[in-house]
């Protein structure tokens, strides 16, 4: 078993960062690798036992890959300040996660007050996010702050949006490998504001629906309004990304209503126009950062490969051929 710790960032000596792996032969030993989650497991299929756990901690931010070779029975349970919810990165066949069946498009919710009990098929790979409640409260409306609540009182599978499935996973790879690669990057206070936002923009995104309910519909002057200040909303923090979340705040509306506005009158979503945005913010970076993965995850994006057909599919050119040109580099 190894592990590895990045000493406490000079930037912020209260924000300590800790990057580990560790691997293991023994089911047991592995069940007691992700602290406060009080497991217990028993291997099901035959053969010897690999797994590791891959985690990043800091500012009480908990993410965590966890592979498994062989079948288990998991049991366990969280403390009850916590939303903790777990999305299947790769398995071999379908497991039973409190009674349901899992698939690629269910989020797992560990965190409530009746535990969990969870029969993990092989070769699984599941990546994780633990936040405490009250951290994540700041970035939601009450309206969501009760949703989410309501939605993480008990243990179960939630259904996934394919597109939003697929967002989670991407995150959750990309950043393991960013950070991986970039060490350094969890050094920089900026880098884990960025990170943090993403988790719970992605949380949020993930455990609140967006479909239309009866509240009643704006205005179409209304709505040109809100995309107006959206509009300007972003031009104001044109050195810093902003989620829908924080939209949402300052415009004191609901996601729905921002949702609406921009489904109706753009034809897109405010997390598609927000991405373009945070996009044309790292263009900018370019020209003073001192390397395309800073730009890249200063304004969120924490998957480098998916980062880079986006940024193509926007501009015409890779980032590297941006940074390149604009510093001189032949």
């Amino acid at each position: 078993m190894r592990s590895h710790r990045h000493p406490e960032s000079p930037e912020n000596e209260a924000a300590a960062t800790i990057v580990s792996f560790q691997s293991t032969g023994d089911f047991e030993e592995q069940a007691a690798l992700l602290d406060g989650w009080n497991q217990g497991y028993a291997q099901l299929s035959s053969g010897c036992f690999k797994g590791y756990v891959s985690e990043m901690r800091f500012d009480d931010l908990h993410l965590f890959l966890e592979y498994s070779s062989q079948s288990l029975f998991q049991s366990g349970q969280l403390a009850d300040d916590v939303i903790a919810v777990g999305v299947p990165l790769r398995f071999s066949s379908n497991g039973l996660f409190c009674g349901t069946a899992c698939s690629h498009q269910s989020m797992h919710i560990f965190s409530g007050k009746n535990g969990f009990e969870f029969f993990s098929p092989m070769q699984l790979l599941m990546g994780g996010m633990v936040v405490k409640r009250s951290q994540l409260e700041p970035w939601l409306s009450e309206q969501d702050i009760d949703i989410i609540n309501s939605k993480t009182q008990q243990t179960r599978l939630m259904p996934l949006e394919m597109h939003k499935a697929q967002s989670v996973r991407a995150f959750m790879t990309g950043a393991f490998d960013m950070v991986n690669q970039t060490p350094q990057l969890l050094h920089q206070a900026n880098a884990r504001h960025s990170l943090t936002k993403t988790v719970m923009s992605l949380l949020a995104e993930a455990l609140i629906d967006n479909t239309p309910t009866l509240e009643a519909k704006p205005s179409s002057l209304k709505c040109w309004k809100i995309i107006n200040d959206t509009r300007e909303l972003v031009q104001q923090h044109a050195d810093s990304p902003l989620s829908v979340a924080d939209v949402c705040n300052v415009l004191g509306i609901s996601r729905r209503t921002l949702q609406y506005c921009f489904q109706n009158w753009l034809d897109t979503n405010p997390v598609t126009y927000l991405r373009a945005e945070r996009l044309n913010g790292v263009r900018r970076m370019l020209r003073t950062t001192h390397s395309v993965t800073e730009a890249a995850a200063h304004w969120g994006f924490w998957h480098f490969g998916h980062f880079s057909q986006e940024y193509k599919k926007m501009f015409g050119e890779l980032p590297s051929v941006t940074y390149k040109r604009l510093h001189g580099i032949h």
